[in-house]
């Protein structure tokens, strides 16, 4: 089951969905004349988000900064207040961190061209980065999520050459 599939079932008398999505279930409340896309599309990014922040168990300030400020520049929707999004976002971060990448990239290949897909790794390098170091287990974690967006090794060393200066060395 795709985390779209999940989320269309919302409020289909499944309890089980609040547990995948608390930010989906929020966004939903709280921005009812959202269409479903714009909605999914918000959640799948900053769960991707989630993942590669929170991939070493830790979020760091400067990630919370840079998940705020990229989700600010995604303006996927004219009604979405950004910042409280990420804000939200923020506060579920263990919960869409603990989602699989499939159940995000899944939706996104739906809802999103190439070049879209392309921007989601571009900011997911930069959220990685904001911490002042591009972790291996955060480019592996990129990397994983590339494959699943159907994006060319090409796009990942592109998107990673952007934030060169800021990758760890193989130690």
């Amino acid at each position: 089951m795709s985390i779209f599939d999940i989320f269309s079932n919302y409020g289909k008398s499944d309890k089980q969905v609040e547990s995948y999505n608390k930010l989906f279930i929020k966004l939903r409340k709280d921005y009812p004349d959202a269409d479903e896309d714009s909605l999914v599309i918000m959640s799948c990014i900053s769960g991707l988000m989630a993942r590669v922040a929170y991939v070493d168990f830790k979020l760091d300030e400067a990630e919370k900064e840079k998940i705020i400020t990229i989700l600010k520049e995604w303006n996927i929707h004219p009604s979405f207040n950004s910042e409280e999004i990420a804000k939200m976002a923020i506060h579920h971060i263990k919960d869409m961190a603990g989602l699989e990448n499939h159940l995000y990239v899944h939706s996104l290949n739906k809802a999103l061209n190439t070049d879209e897909r392309y921007q989601v790794l571009q900011s997911l390098f930069l959220i990685a980065a904001s911490d002042g170091e591009v972790e291996n287990l955060e480019s592996e974690e990129i990397r994983t999520i590339c494959k699943g967006l159907e994006l060319s090794r090409q796009h990942f060393l592109s998107a990673r050459a952007e934030v060169a200066s800021y990758l760890k060395a193989l130690g």
